[in-house]
């Protein structure tokens, strides 16, 4: 062996050491509470870097705050105060802004902002001045110009993610009697958008109805579309705007036959993904937005049939009697899957949405809680380890994760009532006493359910 392959061993020794050394360090994590504002402009918010400055920035509403420590407050359309009332005196809502998206809508190199806003109302894409919003933009605002996107988006959980495969997100939701979604104009993405429905047969879809989402159920390499009373799957060509077929299945939790309770009746975000690692992709959602619940559904295959067998995270009653840790709380409106611990499974991330309907709904006046529940898998038992991030901020009906400050680890970005607010996750390495003390406490009663 010469010089330099000695060297070169003695490195990668030293190298593997390290990472053995830190893979078994006992870890703590932490997330740390900026708020941007106090005031109530969104029930959302996301990020990007729309000056290009290498930082990313947080958009909520009609204002962004420029990163790397959000001071600078830039108002990218005209600002007005939530003044929408609901009925049932459910409170003040903004009419404009529920829902924030961040793409390079027409690829000209700098990210544009989508917004959608309160159940049935319409839908515009933000465009980012480019050069003249470099750098560090002027204190005075300089409006982005709007275009329209779509007059009515339905269902309270819209998103907007790639569900054909073409690389370009499309906006996900419901319009008129069927679900579907809204793409580009293929002329020019400035036009109005174009509305693709995926079911011919009609749906009662109220525009409040709750429950969304995509992924691969049959794992056909295709995405499918989720929503509370079953999935649509998604044909191998999508060209003429096809039928999808319909497969139904109850991953919501409907109570009593009035008609105005199943109408609204659902979760939120839906999510295909393998949770118990047997190569089949489960369902992850809660299961009222405005009550009580949290499962996933373990998908079970005879042949080609395919069905689920509901795995229950947290209690569909106001008393706790499923979640092993004691953790139990209400109006879970956002669901975020992320791997916020990079052990490289998904953890569900949620919380309680603050003054959803105005403190009328079931457990309203619990604390404004946010967790990850961090999945574990472990002699084939799964488990949902419960770890609070906040108890005084909340959730709205949007939840973003994602590296805001550049060093690797998942933070969350989250707009409601309470205002605005960056969540950055810290790791601190501690001694074993600490660590376990840390811990969450599982209670014996639960056995390995």
């Amino acid at each position: 062996m010469n010089r330099i392959q000695r060297i070169a061993t003695l490195i990668f020794a030293y190298l593997s050491l390290t990472v053995c050394v830190q893979a078994n360090d006992l870890v703590i994590r932490e997330f740390e509470k900026q708020e941007l504002t106090p005031v109530y402009w969104s029930e959302g918010a996301s990020f990007g870097d729309f000056n290009q400055d290498g930082h990313q920035d947080i958009v909520s509403g009609p204002h962004m705050w420029l990163g790397p420590d959000f001071t600078h407050r830039y108002e990218f359309y005209p600002a007005v105060a939530p003044t929408k009332r609901l009925p049932y005196d459910f409170g003040i809502y903004s009419n404009d802004n529920f829902f924030s998206y961040v793409f390079d809508i027409n690829a000209d190199g700098w990210p544009d902002v989508l917004t959608a806003g309160l159940p049935n109302t319409p839908a515009y894409w933000y465009q980012n001045p480019g050069e003249s919003f470099s750098g560090q933009p002027p204190e005075r605002p300089e409006h982005w110009e709007r275009h329209f996107v779509i007059d009515r988006v339905k269902n309270e959980a819209p998103d907007f993610k790639d569900l054909t495969g073409d690389g370009m997100p499309e906006l996900l939701m419901a319009y008129g009697k069927h679900y579907g979604y809204v793409s580009p104009n293929p002329v020019a993405p400035t036009l109005p958008w174009i509305f693709h429905p995926i079911s011919t047969h009609e749906d009662e879809i109220h525009h409040y109805t709750h429950g969304m989402g995509i992924g691969d159920v049959d794992g056909d390499g295709r995405m499918d579309f989720m929503h509370g009373n079953g999935w649509l799957q998604q044909p191998a060509s999508l060209e003429g705007d096809p039928d999808w077929a319909f497969h139904p299945f109850p991953f919501i939790d409907r109570k009593g036959n009035d008609p105005w309770d199943i109408l609204l009746k659902g979760g939120a975000n839906i999510y295909a993904y393998d949770v118990n690692g047997d190569g089949l992709n489960d369902i992850i959602t809660s299961l009222d937005a405005h009550g009580w619940g949290l499962s996933w559904f373990e998908q079970i295959r005879t042949g080609d049939k395919i069905t689920f067998q509901e795995r229950v995270i947290m209690s569909k009653e106001a008393t706790n009697t499923d979640n092993p840790y004691g953790v139990q709380f209400s109006q879970l409106h956002a669901v975020e899957l992320a791997d916020m611990d990079g052990d490289g499974l998904k953890d569900i991330v949620t919380g309680k949405t603050y003054r959803a309907h105005d403190f009328k709904d079931p457990g309203a006046r619990q604390d404004p809680v946010v967790y990850y529940f961090r999945l574990t898998r472990k002699d084939g038992q799964v488990d949902f380890v419960p770890h609070q991030i906040d108890d005084q901020a909340g959730i709205g009906r949007q939840l973003v994760s994602g590296d805001i400050n550049g060093d690797g680890l998942l933070d969350l970005v989250v707009g409601n009532k309470l205002g605005v607010f960056v969540f950055t996750q810290k790791v601190r390495t501690v001694d074993r006493d600490e660590w376990e003390k840390a811990q969450p406490v599982r209670s014996e009663d639960f056995g390995g359910r």
